[in-house]
């Protein structure tokens, strides 16, 4: 008889390989049942994962990522597809803190975009994924990304809110806007120094470092991205 769910041992973390003949309902259930077997195993590990077997939407890959999270000691931090990251995660207190906050007044997009994608939104959005160059979003409210953004964000795009912020994993474009204010590159910012402007840019890491763009003094400031500053 096939197996429910076999976890495989990957260099980025696990593999899962799912009995592509059950339900979604009990494959879920499975899944939990084996990593309430075997997840302290992992010991708080931060680790990628990856599918095979079952054709999943973005929302079962989530809502199994999120049962095997709940019942183990184990944080995903990203998603594999053929040896490559297809989506970047915010997981356990940082993802768990964005829902609280944002659900109510934000839709989620599963998924990341592709460049010439354009799509906007009248409330805050929650993009599961990543914001590639050459893509583009708007929001009424805050955009939050559970990925890189590196393409174009603006956030308070209507009715002009400068109180919204973009925050994500990684944020690695100069094309950010928070109502009517643009982004001012470095080196652009550096020549109004004598004028009084506030500036503070940090270069991101090579691994996923949260950061978040907001507006002060009238200016678009970015800064490593803390649960105190995600008061939405």
């Amino acid at each position: 008889m096939t197996q429910a769910v076999m976890i495989k041992s990957k260099s980025y973390g696990i593999h899962l390989v799912l009995n592509a003949e059950m339900t979604f309902p009990d494959l879920l259930e499975a899944v939990i049942a084996k990593f309430k077997e075997s997840g302290m195993f992992f010991k708080d590990a931060k680790i990628g994962i990856s599918f095979e077997g079952y054709e999943l939407s973005f929302e079962q890959e989530y809502e199994l990522i999120a049962a095997i999270e709940a019942n183990s000691t184990i944080n995903i931090v990203c998603i594999m597809e053929h040896g490559d990251i297809r989506e970047a995660c915010v997981l356990a207190d940082t993802e768990a803190l964005i829902r609280e906050r944002v659900t109510n007044h934000a839709v989620f997009h599963y998924g990341s975009l592709k460049p010439g994608d354009d799509i906007s939104y009248d409330a805050g959005a929650v993009v599961i994924g990543n914001i590639p160059k050459g893509a583009r979003i708007r929001a009424g409210g805050n955009i939050i990304v559970f990925g890189v953004l590196g393409g174009f964000a603006h956030a308070g795009a209507y009715g002009g809110d400068s109180a919204a912020c973009i925050a994500a994993l990684s944020i690695d474009t100069n094309q950010l806007q928070i109502g009517s204010i643009l982004f001012m590159p470095q080196e652009k910012e550096e020549k109004k120094k004598n004028k009084g402007g506030l500036f503070k840019r940090k270069k991101p890491d090579e691994t996923f470092s949260p950061q978040i763009a907001r507006v002060q003094d009238g200016h678009v400031i970015m800064e490593p991205c803390t649960k105190d500053l995600l008061q939405f």
